[in-house]
Protein backbone atom coordinates (compact mmCIF):
# COMPACT_ATOMS: atom_id res chain seq x y z
CA UNK A 1 0.00 0.00 0.00
CA UNK A 2 2.87 2.36 0.77
CA UNK A 3 4.32 1.77 -2.71
CA UNK A 4 0.98 2.53 -4.35
CA UNK A 5 0.56 5.63 -2.19
CA UNK A 6 4.06 6.82 -3.11
CA UNK A 7 3.46 6.35 -6.84
CA UNK A 8 0.03 8.03 -6.75
CA UNK A 9 1.19 11.05 -4.74
CA UNK A 10 4.40 11.53 -6.70
CA UNK A 11 2.55 11.10 -10.00
CA UNK A 12 -0.01 13.72 -9.02
CA UNK A 13 2.78 16.10 -8.06
CA UNK A 14 4.40 15.57 -11.46
CA UNK A 15 0.99 16.00 -13.12
CA UNK A 16 0.61 19.43 -11.52
CA UNK A 17 3.95 20.59 -12.93
CA UNK A 18 3.41 19.06 -16.38
CA UNK A 19 -0.14 20.35 -16.78
CA UNK A 20 0.70 23.88 -15.69
CA UNK A 21 3.81 23.83 -17.88
CA UNK A 22 1.71 22.70 -20.84
CA UNK A 23 -0.84 25.46 -20.22
CA UNK A 24 2.03 27.93 -20.12
CA UNK A 25 3.09 26.85 -23.59
CA UNK A 26 -0.47 26.84 -24.92
CA UNK A 27 -1.09 30.46 -23.93
CA UNK A 28 2.15 31.56 -25.51
CA UNK A 29 1.73 29.70 -28.78
CA UNK A 30 -1.97 30.52 -29.10
CA UNK A 31 -0.77 34.12 -29.24
CA UNK A 32 1.62 33.19 -32.04
CA UNK A 33 4.86 32.95 -30.06
CA UNK A 34 6.85 29.72 -29.93
CA UNK A 35 7.98 29.23 -26.35
CA UNK A 36 10.71 26.68 -25.64
CA UNK A 37 11.58 28.56 -22.45
CA UNK A 38 8.86 26.82 -20.41
CA UNK A 39 11.47 24.90 -18.43
CA UNK A 40 13.36 28.11 -17.76
CA UNK A 41 10.25 29.91 -16.54
CA UNK A 42 9.42 27.03 -14.19
CA UNK A 43 12.95 27.19 -12.79
CA UNK A 44 12.63 30.95 -12.36
CA UNK A 45 9.33 30.51 -10.51
CA UNK A 46 10.92 27.90 -8.24
CA UNK A 47 13.84 30.23 -7.57
CA UNK A 48 11.62 33.20 -6.77
CA UNK A 49 9.50 31.07 -4.44
CA UNK A 50 12.60 29.87 -2.61
CA UNK A 51 13.90 33.44 -2.34
CA UNK A 52 10.58 34.77 -1.01
CA UNK A 53 10.30 31.92 1.50
CA UNK A 54 13.89 32.53 2.61
CA UNK A 55 13.09 36.21 3.19
CA UNK A 56 10.01 35.35 5.26
CA UNK A 57 11.70 32.63 7.34
CA UNK A 58 15.26 33.92 7.77
CA UNK A 59 15.03 37.69 7.42
CA UNK A 60 11.64 38.44 8.95
CA UNK A 61 10.92 35.19 10.79
CA UNK A 62 14.12 34.87 12.86
CA UNK A 63 14.94 31.51 11.21
CA UNK A 64 11.64 29.90 12.19
CA UNK A 65 9.04 28.13 10.09
CA UNK A 66 6.15 30.18 8.77
CA UNK A 67 2.54 29.04 8.54
CA UNK A 68 1.74 26.96 5.43
CA UNK A 69 -1.13 29.38 4.80
CA UNK A 70 1.46 31.92 3.67
CA UNK A 71 1.77 29.86 0.48
CA UNK A 72 -1.50 31.42 -0.66
CA UNK A 73 0.46 34.69 -0.85
CA UNK A 74 4.00 33.56 -1.69
CA UNK A 75 3.09 31.29 -4.61
CA UNK A 76 1.16 33.93 -6.62
CA UNK A 77 3.88 36.46 -5.80
CA UNK A 78 6.53 34.15 -7.27
CA UNK A 79 4.25 33.62 -10.28
CA UNK A 80 3.82 37.38 -10.77
CA UNK A 81 7.58 37.87 -10.69
CA UNK A 82 7.95 35.13 -13.27
CA UNK A 83 5.31 36.76 -15.45
CA UNK A 84 7.20 40.04 -15.19
CA UNK A 85 10.46 38.27 -16.06
CA UNK A 86 8.77 36.70 -19.09
CA UNK A 87 8.40 40.23 -20.44
CA UNK A 88 12.10 40.05 -21.30
CA UNK A 89 11.27 37.18 -23.63
CA UNK A 90 8.34 39.19 -24.93
CA UNK A 91 10.56 42.19 -25.62
CA UNK A 92 12.97 40.15 -27.73
CA UNK A 93 10.27 38.32 -29.68
CA UNK A 94 7.54 40.96 -29.99
CA UNK A 95 9.45 44.24 -29.98
CA UNK A 96 12.75 43.18 -31.53
CA UNK A 97 11.18 40.42 -33.68
CA UNK A 98 14.08 38.07 -32.96
CA UNK A 99 14.00 34.36 -33.75
CA UNK A 100 11.68 32.91 -31.12
CA UNK A 101 13.43 29.56 -30.81
CA UNK A 102 16.83 31.14 -30.26
CA UNK A 103 15.34 33.64 -27.79
CA UNK A 104 13.72 30.79 -25.86
CA UNK A 105 17.00 28.91 -25.70
CA UNK A 106 18.76 32.06 -24.50
CA UNK A 107 16.14 32.49 -21.76
CA UNK A 108 16.77 28.93 -20.54
CA UNK A 109 20.49 29.61 -20.30
CA UNK A 110 19.94 32.97 -18.59
CA UNK A 111 17.57 31.48 -16.01
CA UNK A 112 20.00 28.66 -15.23
CA UNK A 113 22.66 31.21 -14.33
CA UNK A 114 20.27 33.36 -12.28
CA UNK A 115 18.95 30.33 -10.37
CA UNK A 116 22.37 28.97 -9.47
CA UNK A 117 23.54 32.42 -8.36
CA UNK A 118 20.52 32.99 -6.11
CA UNK A 119 20.59 29.50 -4.61
CA UNK A 120 24.33 29.78 -3.98
CA UNK A 121 23.75 33.09 -2.19
CA UNK A 122 20.93 31.65 -0.04
CA UNK A 123 22.94 28.54 0.87
CA UNK A 124 25.89 30.72 1.79
CA UNK A 125 23.71 32.96 3.97
CA UNK A 126 22.04 30.04 5.72
CA UNK A 127 25.32 28.16 6.19
CA UNK A 128 23.59 24.81 6.51
CA UNK A 129 25.17 22.83 3.71
CA UNK A 130 24.45 22.42 0.03
CA UNK A 131 20.63 22.51 0.28
CA UNK A 132 18.39 25.53 0.88
CA UNK A 133 16.30 25.12 4.02
CA UNK A 134 12.65 26.14 4.31
CA UNK A 135 12.92 25.84 8.12
CA UNK A 136 10.45 22.92 8.11
CA UNK A 137 7.72 25.01 6.55
CA UNK A 138 5.32 22.28 5.43
CA UNK A 139 3.21 22.20 2.31
CA UNK A 140 -0.34 23.50 2.70
CA UNK A 141 -2.09 20.12 2.66
CA UNK A 142 -4.08 17.81 4.90
CA UNK A 143 -1.33 15.19 4.79
CA UNK A 144 2.00 16.54 5.98
CA UNK A 145 3.95 13.69 4.39
CA UNK A 146 4.52 13.93 0.65
CA UNK A 147 3.81 10.19 0.23
CA UNK A 148 0.59 10.22 2.30
CA UNK A 149 -2.51 9.79 0.15
CA UNK A 150 -4.24 12.58 2.07
CA UNK A 151 -1.59 14.91 0.63
CA UNK A 152 -3.70 14.99 -2.54
CA UNK A 153 -6.07 17.35 -0.74
CA UNK A 154 -3.77 20.33 -0.87
CA UNK A 155 -3.25 23.87 -2.05
CA UNK A 156 -1.60 22.69 -5.26
CA UNK A 157 -4.68 20.61 -6.12
CA UNK A 158 -7.02 23.60 -5.93
CA UNK A 159 -4.55 25.79 -7.84
CA UNK A 160 -4.21 23.34 -10.73
CA UNK A 161 -7.96 22.71 -10.95
CA UNK A 162 -8.75 26.43 -10.83
CA UNK A 163 -6.16 27.37 -13.47
CA UNK A 164 -7.13 24.44 -15.70
CA UNK A 165 -10.85 25.25 -15.65
CA UNK A 166 -10.21 28.97 -16.10
CA UNK A 167 -7.91 28.33 -19.06
CA UNK A 168 -10.38 25.96 -20.73
CA UNK A 169 -13.35 28.32 -20.50
CA UNK A 170 -11.34 31.47 -21.22
CA UNK A 171 -9.89 30.11 -24.46
CA UNK A 172 -12.98 28.29 -25.69
CA UNK A 173 -16.07 30.14 -24.51
CA UNK A 174 -15.18 33.81 -24.09
CA UNK A 175 -14.95 36.66 -26.57
CA UNK A 176 -11.45 37.34 -25.34
CA UNK A 177 -10.48 33.72 -26.04
CA UNK A 178 -11.73 33.86 -29.62
CA UNK A 179 -9.82 37.08 -30.26
CA UNK A 180 -6.75 35.69 -28.51
CA UNK A 181 -6.69 32.51 -30.61
CA UNK A 182 -7.24 34.47 -33.81
CA UNK A 183 -4.00 36.35 -33.18
CA UNK A 184 -2.08 33.08 -33.30
CA UNK A 185 -3.81 31.99 -36.50
CA UNK A 186 -3.89 35.14 -38.61
CA UNK A 187 -2.67 38.31 -36.91
CA UNK A 188 -3.12 40.45 -40.04
CA UNK A 189 -6.80 39.52 -40.28
CA UNK A 190 -7.18 40.08 -36.55
CA UNK A 191 -5.71 43.55 -36.93
CA UNK A 192 -8.17 44.36 -39.71
CA UNK A 193 -10.98 43.21 -37.40
CA UNK A 194 -9.89 45.79 -34.84
CA UNK A 195 -7.99 43.51 -32.47
CA UNK A 196 -4.87 44.93 -30.84
CA UNK A 197 -2.51 42.14 -31.91
CA UNK A 198 0.54 43.31 -29.96
CA UNK A 199 -1.50 43.72 -26.78
CA UNK A 200 -2.77 40.15 -27.10
CA UNK A 201 0.75 38.84 -27.62
CA UNK A 202 2.00 40.64 -24.51
CA UNK A 203 -0.91 39.19 -22.55
CA UNK A 204 -0.07 35.71 -23.81
CA UNK A 205 3.55 36.04 -22.72
CA UNK A 206 2.63 37.30 -19.25
CA UNK A 207 0.01 34.59 -18.68
CA UNK A 208 2.49 32.00 -19.90
CA UNK A 209 5.11 33.21 -17.44
CA UNK A 210 2.60 33.46 -14.58
CA UNK A 211 1.36 29.88 -14.99
CA UNK A 212 4.91 28.52 -15.32
CA UNK A 213 5.81 30.47 -12.19
CA UNK A 214 3.00 28.75 -10.27
CA UNK A 215 4.35 25.41 -11.45
CA UNK A 216 7.79 26.41 -10.21
CA UNK A 217 6.44 27.48 -6.82
CA UNK A 218 4.71 24.11 -6.37
CA UNK A 219 7.87 22.27 -7.39
CA UNK A 220 10.08 24.33 -5.10
CA UNK A 221 7.88 23.77 -2.04
CA UNK A 222 8.07 19.98 -2.41
CA UNK A 223 11.47 19.44 -4.06
CA UNK A 224 13.58 22.32 -2.78
CA UNK A 225 16.42 19.86 -2.24
CA UNK A 226 16.57 19.10 -5.96
CA UNK A 227 16.09 22.56 -7.41
CA UNK A 228 18.46 24.26 -4.95
CA UNK A 229 21.34 21.90 -5.72
CA UNK A 230 20.91 21.40 -9.47
CA UNK A 231 19.16 24.62 -10.48
CA UNK A 232 16.79 22.49 -12.55
CA UNK A 233 13.31 20.95 -12.30
CA UNK A 234 14.15 17.52 -13.75
CA UNK A 235 13.50 18.74 -17.29
CA UNK A 236 9.73 18.74 -16.74
CA UNK A 237 9.35 21.91 -18.78
CA UNK A 238 10.65 20.14 -21.87
CA UNK A 239 8.24 17.27 -21.31
CA UNK A 240 5.47 19.86 -21.03
CA UNK A 241 6.54 21.24 -24.41
CA UNK A 242 6.15 17.78 -25.95
CA UNK A 243 2.76 17.30 -24.25
CA UNK A 244 1.58 20.63 -25.67
CA UNK A 245 2.35 19.47 -29.21
CA UNK A 246 0.86 16.02 -28.66
CA UNK A 247 -2.32 17.53 -27.20
CA UNK A 248 -2.81 19.68 -30.31
CA UNK A 249 -2.72 22.84 -28.17
CA UNK A 250 -6.04 21.87 -26.51
CA UNK A 251 -6.50 22.22 -22.75
CA UNK A 252 -8.62 19.11 -22.16
CA UNK A 253 -6.24 16.86 -24.08
CA UNK A 254 -3.33 18.48 -22.28
CA UNK A 255 -4.84 17.46 -18.94
CA UNK A 256 -5.34 13.84 -20.02
CA UNK A 257 -1.92 13.41 -21.62
CA UNK A 258 -0.21 15.14 -18.68
CA UNK A 259 -1.84 12.61 -16.36
CA UNK A 260 -0.64 9.70 -18.50
CA UNK A 261 2.90 11.05 -18.60
CA UNK A 262 2.82 11.76 -14.87
CA UNK A 263 1.85 8.17 -14.03
CA UNK A 264 4.69 6.88 -16.19
CA UNK A 265 7.11 9.39 -14.71
CA UNK A 266 5.98 8.65 -11.16
CA UNK A 267 6.46 4.91 -11.59
CA UNK A 268 9.80 5.30 -13.35
CA UNK A 269 11.31 7.59 -10.72
CA UNK A 270 9.52 6.78 -7.48
CA UNK A 271 7.85 3.40 -7.96
CA UNK A 272 11.04 1.67 -9.08
CA UNK A 273 12.98 2.84 -6.03
CA UNK A 274 10.19 1.51 -3.80
CA UNK A 275 10.37 -2.00 -5.26
CA UNK A 276 13.39 -3.60 -3.63
CA UNK A 277 13.88 -6.28 -6.29
CA UNK A 278 14.10 -3.68 -9.06
CA UNK A 279 15.98 -1.23 -6.90
CA UNK A 280 18.86 -3.70 -6.61
CA UNK A 281 19.24 -4.03 -10.37
CA UNK A 282 22.23 -2.27 -11.84
CA UNK A 283 20.12 -1.20 -14.79
CA UNK A 284 17.43 0.54 -12.75
CA UNK A 285 18.72 3.90 -14.00
CA UNK A 286 17.45 2.87 -17.42
CA UNK A 287 13.92 3.09 -16.08
CA UNK A 288 14.49 6.81 -15.56
CA UNK A 289 14.66 7.24 -19.33
CA UNK A 290 11.17 5.79 -19.88
CA UNK A 291 9.26 9.12 -19.82
CA UNK A 292 11.69 10.73 -22.25
CA UNK A 293 11.89 7.68 -24.52
CA UNK A 294 8.10 7.47 -24.57
CA UNK A 295 7.94 11.17 -25.42
CA UNK A 296 10.27 10.64 -28.36
CA UNK A 297 8.22 7.72 -29.70
CA UNK A 298 4.92 9.58 -29.37
CA UNK A 299 6.37 12.65 -31.06
CA UNK A 300 7.55 10.53 -34.00
CA UNK A 301 4.09 9.05 -34.58
CA UNK A 302 2.04 12.20 -33.94
CA UNK A 303 4.18 14.98 -35.40
CA UNK A 304 2.74 14.61 -38.90
CA UNK A 305 -0.76 15.16 -37.55
CA UNK A 306 0.18 18.04 -35.26
CA UNK A 307 -0.90 21.40 -36.62
CA UNK A 308 -0.32 24.26 -34.24
CA UNK A 309 -1.37 27.89 -34.57
CA UNK A 310 -0.62 28.96 -38.14
CA UNK A 311 1.25 32.13 -37.20
CA UNK A 312 3.27 30.63 -34.34
CA UNK A 313 6.94 31.49 -34.70
CA UNK A 314 6.35 34.24 -37.26
CA UNK A 315 7.13 37.78 -36.03
CA UNK A 316 4.15 40.06 -36.53
CA UNK A 317 4.66 42.83 -39.06
CA UNK A 318 1.73 45.21 -39.31
CA UNK A 319 2.81 46.39 -42.74
CA UNK A 320 2.24 42.92 -44.21
CA UNK A 321 -1.35 42.20 -45.20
Amino acid sequence: MSIISTVICSSFFIFCILFLGTLSGIFSERAGIVNIAINGFIIFGATMYALITYIFTDKFGNQTAISPWWQILTSPLAALLTGAFAMVFGYTTIKLKSDQTISGFAMNVLVAGIALLIFLSIRSAQGEGHVVSFRKTNELAIGKSFTNISNLISYKTFVVIAIGIAAFFALKFTRWGVRFRSVGENPQASDVAGINVLKMKWQGIFISGFIAGMAGAIYSQIRIDTVSTTGDVQGLGFLALAIMITSQWKVHWAALISLMFALLYGFSYYGITSIQALNNLKIRELFYTLPFFTTLVIMIFTSKRSFGPAAAGIPYDKSQR
